[in-house]
Order: C-alpha cells, then structure tokens, then sequence
C-alpha cells in the first residue's frame, strides 16, 4: 500500500497552521452537483476518506444520514467541530475514526463517495476496495468516485506553486502511471512528504471493475487548472481533465 497517515495529518496540520484556508466552510456545491444524479429516494451517505468534513456535514444538512469514515484523528475531530457548530444530530452525521479498507460496516448505503482519493495503492487494493463498496451499496445504489486521469497529470509533471509557508510539486512516474503530490515548508525541502496515486483512463477502470460486480453508469469529466492564468476551471472536456467523476452501480 502507498497510503501514508502522517501525510495526510501533516498535510492537514501544515494547512491550518501555514495557511488562510477556512476549514469551517461547507461544500454545498458539491451536494447540489451530486443531487442531478441522486435518484429521489436515496437517504443514507457512506463516505470514504471524509477529509476535513465539509461535504458530510453539508449533505447532513441537506437531509441526508451520512455515515463518514475519517483515517486520520486530528482531522475527524474538524468533523467533530462542524457537526457541533453546525448543530448537526449525531445520527445525521455519523463519524467512524478508522481505516475503510478494515473497518466493519453490517448496513447498507443508497449512496457511497469517494471524493479526490482513489488510486491508493495497488490495483489490488483499488479491486479490493471496489468490492467493498459493493457490499455497502444497497442494491438500486450508486457509488460516486473521482478517479484521477493520466494524460492531465503527465503534463502537469514538474509544476510547482506555493501557498502560505508551504512549497508543493506535482510528479508523474509514468511507468506505474501514478501522479505524486510533494508538500514541504519554505526552506526544509529535505522533510518534503509525497503522496502516490494511481490514474486511470475510463477504459483501465473499466478492466478494473470486470471481477467487482460494479459498472460505470455515467461519467462526467471534472476540472482542470490554467498555471499560466493561475485560474481552475470546474469543468473541461474529457481529455483536459485532471480527473473525472463516474456513478457505479450494481451489474
């Protein structure tokens, strides 16, 4: 496995410290981006790798029941303090402090997330994975993944930007064909942390999904940054995205 706790705690930590970024704010917008594709009836919210919290505790506050599992303690106690300051119910928004390729679930989910994380790991892990969420998907349920693409991160090799005290530089082996994503503070390179995820065109995850039981029933091509103009489109065409959100459901 390429996951690596303490690069996404330190990635958090170095953030709150080093940098202006509102770790209180909601993603509303990707709540109602998803609500296109929800169908009518769906209720319930497994998401995998809850990050920060904003997407769960907004979708909880929508009117769904979200169960989120969070790897990292320091940053499931963010999603502790916005289900306190948005005075959100505890069965609205479920926490589960764990790792989601072990922990145990028994229910099932009308909907399963996972937003900018997929590719830890081996293809292995990534079927292994795939076959998990097929047992908590409930099933007329939807899976939602963001998948990273190639083509986007090979080119964007080499580019570096800076924020706060922080220095950051994306890489790509193209053997193994995995973006990198390396973080340091201003002035100690030599602590620099990288993380490793594996890109898939639309084609590879579809041999990926053969043995799962899952199939890709939509495909929308997400966004991609302008360095030159330092400016993010939210959405491009397919093949200047630097990843694309499919909608998996039970074959």
């Amino acid at each position: 496995m390429f996951i690596d706790k303490n690069y996404y705690r330190d990635q958090f930590l170095w953030s709150k410290e080093h940098t202006d970024y509102d770790f209180e704010q909601l993603d509303r917008e990707l709540v109602d981006e998803l609500k296109v594709f929800i169908k009518d009836d769906a209720q319930t919210i497994l998401e995998l790798g809850g990050g920060n919290g904003q997407f769960a505790a907004a979708a909880a506050m929508a009117g769904y029941e979200v169960t989120v599992i969070e790897l990292v303690p320091e940053i499931a106690a963010n999603i502790y303090k916005l289900r306190e300051k948005f005075e959100i119910a505890e069965e609205r928004l479920r926490i589960i402090t764990g790792d989601f390729y072990t922990v145990k679930l028994e229910e099932s989910f009308d909907l399963v997330c996972y937003f900018d994380g997929f590719g830890i790991g081996h293809d292995r892990d990534q079927e292994r994975l795939l076959k998990r969420i097929f047992h908590w998907l409930r099933e007329d349920g939807q899976a939602f993944i963001d998948v990273y693409t190639p083509w986007y991160w090979a080119k964007t090799s080499g580019e570096t930007m800076s924020f706060g005290q922080i220095e950051r530089i994306y890489g790509f082996d193209a053997e193994a064909c995995r973006m990198t994503d390396s973080w340091w503070l201003k002035g100690k390179e030599e602590e620099k942390m990288t993380q490793s995820l594996r890109c898939y065109s639309p084609a590879d995850l579809s041999l990926l999904l053969k043995e799962t039981g899952l199939g890709i029933s939509h495909l929308e091509a997400g966004g991609a940054m302008d360095y030159e103009a330092w400016e993010y489109k939210r959405k491009v065409a397919l093949h200047e995205a630097m990843m694309y959100r499919v909608t998996l459901t039970k074959e």
